[in-house]
């Protein structure tokens, strides 16, 4: 498999920690780059037939299948059949354990062919496409009944799945989710090092090699996410948002905010007052 890519996700609208879109490949098209994330991904196979492939098991998905790709599984799909479409649906790892659905811990079964789930899939896309009053609300809470049953029906001991990720894919996996866990404490990368048992040399090329990231730069990706849910929240002003999620100095986070998220943040947080 080739070298894979974390990719970061950052959600424009923090109430709404899901990302959603309808995708279309071609069989003579290369499969999409390969990569992974801390969220749970899920696909639905509307035309055609895929091959999937996640942490080196290779399935094929045909029309109603319900693809799953677990937390920190490294993953691609190509098309197997002259065109290929499926919706694909990312939940937020951290709204799902905000609500007691701790996804990230859990290792699921690929492909799924489940009448419910399906139904369930089916109200998903039908609230983003016609979105009627209230429709993100509608969507969390069918996501959040998706991921139960997934959860119940689906899903076995992270430690039991079939090892098959690389050691430096571990080490960077591991480097993230303590950032995840300590990005608003001043967090160096000697300590980082440290925990991940690794030289710094070593360690910074791996990780810029598969997130495409410095440490310093995904370190400051999570602490303005962060501050962009708290401007949002309508709670907090730039100054104390910024602070709350680990910066030092006011006028650093303007020009890192900018930076990562296309906008000062005095424009989000007056946005967030209207």
């Amino acid at each position: 498999m080739q070298l894979s890519t974390y990719e970061a996700h950052n959600h424009k609208d923090p109430n709404f920690p899901i990302i959603f879109h309808l995708d279309t490949r071609q069989e003579e098209e290369e499969g999409f780059p390969v990569h992974w994330h801390e969220s749970l991904e899920l696909l639905f196979i509307v035309e055609g037939e895929c091959e999937v492939t996640g942490n080196g098991m290779v399935s094929i998905a045909s029309v109603g299948d319900v693809v799953i790709f677990s937390s920190n599984c490294i993953h691609t799909v190509r098309a197997i059949s002259p065109i290929s479409r499926y919706y694909c649906l990312i939940v937020d790892k951290f709204f799902c354990d905000g609500f007691g659905v701790p996804v990230g811990d859990k290792q699921f079964t690929q492909v799924v062919r489940d009448w419910r789930i399906r139904e369930c899939y089916q109200s998903i896309v039908r609230e983003m496409e016609e979105q009627p009053l209230y429709y993100k609300e509608a969507v969390k809470s069918l996501s959040l009944q998706l991921l139960v049953r997934c959860c119940r029906h689906y899903a076995f001991a992270a430690d039991s799945a079939p090892a098959g990720d690389s050691r430096r894919s571990e080490m960077v996996k591991n480097a993230v989710s303590y950032l995840r866990a300590h990005f608003t404490e001043q967090v160096t990368v000697d300590e980082l090092c440290a925990h991940v048992g690794f030289s710094k040399y070593y360690f910074c090329r791996e990780f810029k090699a598969l997130t495409g990231r410095t440490v310093v730069d995904y370190l400051n990706f999570l602490r303005c996410s962060n501050a962009r849910r708290l401007m949002a929240s309508g709670k907090y002003n730039v100054s104390e948002s910024a602070s709350m999620s680990g910066f030092k100095s006011l006028s650093y986070f303007s020009r890192v905010y900018r930076r990562q998220m296309g906008v000062l943040p005095s424009a989000e947080s007056e946005g967030a007052k209207l």
